[in-house]
């Protein structure tokens, strides 16, 4: 109970990228790039200050976000489980609730517990993800936090039609067809349809919790994993007399087990069920300085536990249901001096309303509502010639939380309600980038202030024994960078950059009683670090990508059992290198390889909760038809995979086992 709540405490906001003009060899990580400041793109210069790792989605279909993802330097994912599980990010050792989660600029976390499920995200609908590293940008208002990480949709009427099939090892099995059509440059539709499963009834090691002590340990087979899905989305956009309209509409639903941790901590029968339901439309007038949005999403959600193995009281179905509902506002203006350089603005606001109803066995909980009022401008000041810019952001925000606090445990009276939670915040933020070599060398630097607000877990506490403390202040968050970037005129390119981010306020849980825990706010953490990004080309029209992350994050909080202590679940090295190689008539082979240091499970850093390093080995082999007879004279696409080649032993976080070697195949028909 205690670890669940200490991982509820574990656990922006941009468009459409600038991508610079050489394109990278086919799939993977691009260079990092600055994005644009139009939503969408409309205008060609970058106006945030804070770099970005742009990943392309589309070209490995067969993967999930979290595998992605985990190449970007600086980003690390905590998965529980194998495929399709729960899964947190962490940027530069954050917590996840710390990392704002974006889908075309509009927020996804909640504020139950202030953390976004990437599972819950089905990579299907996206093509690109934007990675924000100490910063989430200010021109969206919305929320602060130590990073962003946004997803960026399809485009209506970007495919005339295509047809993806995966299969794979435990069951693995999935598809997608989508569907295009086009009624000239500024009227488009998009259908697609999509869905998954798998067993994940895969065997490992079970080390009993105890990675010291192999004498206990012994293999298993993984049960209650399983997990499957689908949905669908329609995306469209017109031109009525020059102003742009774009609307999306999306559903999406997944049942699944909920294994639970092995050692002890098992739930073999507790089954959930995601159901969420989102729309956006939104309206750009002629000359791409306004636009308007609004964006709406219902989250339903049930947890079956009844053998109560899960840990609430009384066993049974917990329900709950969250709404959301944003309006934004963005206006944006140049002016233009000439050669020697010129001013970009934006400046906007937004508003935010999040519902959140919850029932288990009979018990009813007053209905969570927390409002959202964010206003905010940034400027771009492009001087000498313009070979150096200065980038000023700032963020209102006013929030108020209102429902009152619910008993820590259903037999226990509920606290007193003490009225709604105000608060006030300011987050500023400064850039600067200096060109020193034309399109070539480039160095920037950042600094910025940002909050994270309490989760209503955090606050009010819910009847899993997480006792309320409305008394709580924001996380305060600050963070600085400087970094160099170099690009050839080829494909080339490296970015190595210094970081530090320093958290006050830190939101801990501590144990209050044998089967209760409050938050407090007395923690305080700093973590340092290098991050490299690299990229370049191999004879015979081959490439490579490197990431690396040295970090050393540790705990700067007043309580000496864990002062100066490393954080828990941050690996102080993770590295990745991807290779790539045409082999001719049509075949590419690619290998990939990752690594993980070992690093302690446990704020008090003991040896006996330390989990190993891990070195993970796959291997790829792909095969391109253009213009296939099988395949009605469409382009085919055969790509074979075998992961985790050597068959290495692999955990992730609070003792969730990863499948060993297994084998995916996917073909793709365009």
């Amino acid at each position: 109970l205690l670890a669940e709540a200490a991982l509820l405490a574990e656990a922006a906001l941009i468009d459409i990228p600038l991508i610079l003009p050489d394109e990278p060899f086919d799939g993977g990580v691009t260079d990092t790039v600055f994005a644009d400041c139009t939503l969408p793109a409309a205008d060609s210069r970058p106006q945030v200050p804070a770099s970005v790792t742009v990943v392309r989605l589309d070209s490995e279909p067969g993967l999930d976000l979290a595998e992605v993802l985990d190449r970007v330097a600086g980003l690390q994912m905590r998965r529980f489980g194998g495929q399709g599980a729960r899964t947190a990010p962490s940027i530069r050792g954050s917590s996840g609730a710390q990392v704002v989660v974006m889908v075309d600029g509009i927020p996804l976390s909640d504020a139950r517990d202030g953390a976004a499920d990437l599972s819950t995200l089905p990579l299907d609908r996206y093509v690109q993800a934007e990675v924000y590293r100490g910063l989430a940008p200010t021109r969206f208002g919305g929320p602060g936090g130590a990073g962003a990480v946004n997803l960026v949709s399809r485009e209506s009427g970007s495919d005339k039609s295509s047809l993806t099939v995966t299969a794979g090892s435990f069951g693995d099995v999935g598809g997608r067809i989508v569907h295009g059509w086009s009624g000239g440059p500024d009227d488009s539709a998009m259908l697609m349809l999509h869905g998954r499963r798998t067993d994940n009834r895969f065997d490992f090691r079970d080390h009993n919790q105890t990675f010291a002590n192999p004498a206990d340990d012994t293999v298993r087979q993984r049960v209650n994993a399983w997990f499957e899905e689908w949905g669908g989305q329609a995306l469209g956009r017109t031109d009525c007399g020059g102003w742009r309209v774009n609307g999306a509409a999306g559903f999406f639903r997944r049942d699944a087990g909920r294994p639970g941790p092995v050692g002890g901590y098992e739930s073999p029968h507790a089954v959930t069920r995601d159901v969420r339901t989102d729309g956006r439309f939104s309206i750009i007038e002629p000359s791409g300085n306004l636009s308007l949005d609004i964006a709406a999403a219902r989250l339903d959600q049930r947890l079956h536990d009844e053998l109560g193995e899960v840990g609430g009281t009384p066993p049974g179905t917990v329900h709950g249901v969250s709404d959301d509902l944003l309006l934004r506002a963005v206006w944006r203006g140049r002016a233009e001096a000439g050669d020697s350089g010129g001013l970009i603005w934006s400046q906007g606001a937004d508003w935010r309303r999040q519902w959140y109803d919850e029932s288990r066995s009979g018990l009813d909980d007053p209905q969570r509502r927390r409002s959202t009022f964010t206003g905010f401008a940034t400027l771009q000041a492009d001087l000498y010639g313009p070979r150096l810019s200065l980038m000023p952001g700032l963020r209102w925000q006013w929030l108020q939380d209102d429902f009152p606090p619910v008993a820590v445990l259903p037999y226990l009276p509920p606290p007193p309600y003490g009225g709604p939670v105000q608060r006030n915040d300011f987050m500023p933020s400064l850039g600067l980038v200096w060109e020193i070599l034309p399109a070539r060398l480039f160095c920037d630097a950042h600094v910025s202030g940002s909050v994270r607000a309490p989760s209503w877990t955090e606050l009010f506490g819910d009847r899993r024994g997480v006792e309320g403390n409305s008394a709580l202040l924001p996380e305060r968050i600050s963070t600085w960078d400087a970094a160099m970037r170099w690009r050839s005129r080829g494909q080339s390119r490296l970015r190595l950059g210094f970081f530090v981010t320093r958290i006050d306020d830190t939101i801990v849980y501590t144990q209050s009683s044998w089967r209760t825990s409050k938050a407090f706010n007395f923690g305080r953490v700093r973590t340092a670090g290098i991050e490299a990004e690299a990229a370049g080309s191999l004879p015979g029209g081959g490439g490579w990508t490197l990431a690396l992350t040295w970090q050393d994050a540790r705990d700067k909080g007043s309580d000496p059992a864990y002062a100066g202590k490393d954080l828990p679940y941050l690996t102080p090295l993770q590295g990745s290198l991807q290779l790539r190689q045409p082999l001719g008539s049509g075949w590419r082979a690619a290998v990939r390889i990752s690594h993980e240091d070992a690093n302690y499970r446990d704020r008090y850093n003991s040896e006996m909760e330390k989990a190993g390093s891990r070195t993970v080995l796959n291997f790829s082999l792909s095969r391109t038809w253009t213009g296939a007879a099988f395949a009605a004279g469409r382009n085919a696409v055969l790509t074979c995979e075998l992961l985790n080649f050597t068959d290495d032993d692999v955990y992730d976080v609070e003792g969730y086992p990863l499948p060993g070697r297994s084998f995916r195949a996917t073909m793709q028909l365009r």
